[in-house]
């Protein structure tokens, strides 16, 4: 959406408009529901960080701030969410919602579709395993395709720091798919 769009919709809500908000957030909802949830390691958590984050985007609207660029600003508010949920949460162990997770694969076969679906949730399982500095960054970056740059912005963090977290998330990954792949491969034997 280009901003003469959005300036519009901006002020047809601050206008009463409910219709033009639904317009406005309904594209960016998938995707920050997304980012949550790869943040949050819940389903029930990454809905409660949307819907604050929506509160939150709304009353910012009617009460005239100036947004620019309002993709980019719901992404910060919904990462910034999401993060102040997970310390909320930090003592109150959550169960992982990877069950849920719906992993759609183009398979050939039923049995490449079950050792694709088995890989993908043991992925799956290690992303939400890594602590959440790393996992924000790794869900940012692969899942949300934001650029290094964007993703330093957005947590107000350097570049440097960014390609750092990065690195160290895809060793911890490795280390523990790889332990993970050779501890099937001793149950197999």
């Amino acid at each position: 959406m280009d901003l003469e769009s959005e300036r519009k919709l901006l002020d047809e809500i601050r206008q009463g408009n409910k219709e033009a908000f639904r317009t406005l957030v309904n594209p960016l909802i998938p995707g920050s529901f997304r980012s949550a949830l790869a943040i949050l390691k819940s389903r029930h958590l990454a809905e409660e960080a949307v819907q604050n984050s929506l509160v939150d985007m709304y009353s910012s609207i009617m009460q005239g701030k100036d947004i620019q660029h309002v993709g980019r600003w719901f992404s910060r508010v919904i990462v910034n969410r999401s993060i102040d949920i997970a310390r909320k949460e930090h003592n109150h162990k959550n169960n992982q919602d990877i069950a849920e997770l719906d992993i759609q694969d183009m398979s050939v076969s039923p049995l490449e579709d079950i050792v694709k679906k088995e890989q993908s949730q043991r992925l799956v399982k290690s992303v939400m395993s890594l602590d959440l500095q790393h996992r924000v960054v790794v869900g940012l970056y692969y899942f949300q395709e934001f650029k290094i740059e964007e993703i330093a912005a957005l947590l107000q963090i350097k570049e440097g720091t960014v390609k750092s977290r990065l690195y160290h998330a895809r060793l911890k990954l490795s280390q523990m798919l790889h332990v993970s792949h050779r501890q099937e491969k001793e149950v197999q034997i």
